[in-house]
């Protein structure tokens, strides 16, 4: 049977071994912190570069409000977002590290405005709340990054445009692209999206055109 100043002595040793090892622990959370703060945030945006208009295009008679654009709860914020095909396809997953600068649809409706208004035309936000005018009201559908390979991927980009005028629908379509990527990560698709999003806006300013003649 232990004595009193043995007993001491353990309750010491285990007192001071607990120190220890919780000190430890301490230190190990603080050091996976630092490394974890040390990362690379890389927030992307679709620069400044904006796809010069078709030669003798001009949109004066193509004026217009566009509306905010509608988007599902998964496109609801700036996470940058994939899937991978060969691994749980049905799986919508982000990066951990990289964004977007703002949310998808913020991108495209400044996109949109800022093609529309350098090839001649005349777009406001429905905000302004310009009357007269027709409303495009575009759908985001899909702004994702695929990857049928660990080592290929592409940029998928899906809208559905409803032009509306006096709350009466004049036409709809739904405009759908994808372009491969030159690098399989997030700079890839910060690559190949703006490049896409011209893709599919040229083809919107055309369509808008054959609608509002």
């Amino acid at each position: 049977m232990m004595n009193q100043s043995t007993l001491s002595s353990t309750q010491k040793f285990r007192y001071t071994l607990n120190m220890l090892i919780g000190t430890s622990l301490l230190l190990l959370l603080l050091l996976l912190s630092a490394c974890a703060s040390n990362e690379v945030q890389r927030s992307y945006d679709f620069g400044s570069n904006i796809a010069p208009p078709p030669a003798n295009q001009q949109l004066t008679t193509l004026k217009l409000n566009l509306a905010d654009i509608q988007v599902p709860m998964s496109l609801d914020g700036s996470a940058m977002l994939y899937r991978l095909l060969y691994d749980h396809p049905q799986e919508l997953r982000a990066y951990a590290n990289s964004r977007w600068s703002m949310p998808p649809a913020q991108l495209l409706k400044q996109r949109m405005m800022a093609r529309i208004n350098q090839e001649g035309g005349a777009v406001s936000s429905s905000a302004d709340g310009i009357a007269g005018l027709p409303t495009l009201r575009i759908d985001l559908e899909e702004f994702t990054q695929h990857f049928p390979t660990p080592t290929h991927s592409q940029v998928q980009l899906r809208w559905r445009a409803s032009l509306i005028n006096n709350k009466k629908l004049i036409a709809q379509k739904v405009f759908t692209a994808q372009l491969n990527t030159t690098s399989a990560d997030a700079a890839g698709a910060a690559r190949a999206m703006p490049q896409v999003s011209d893709q599919l806006i040229t083809e919107l300013i055309t369509w808008l055109q054959t609608q509002l003649k």
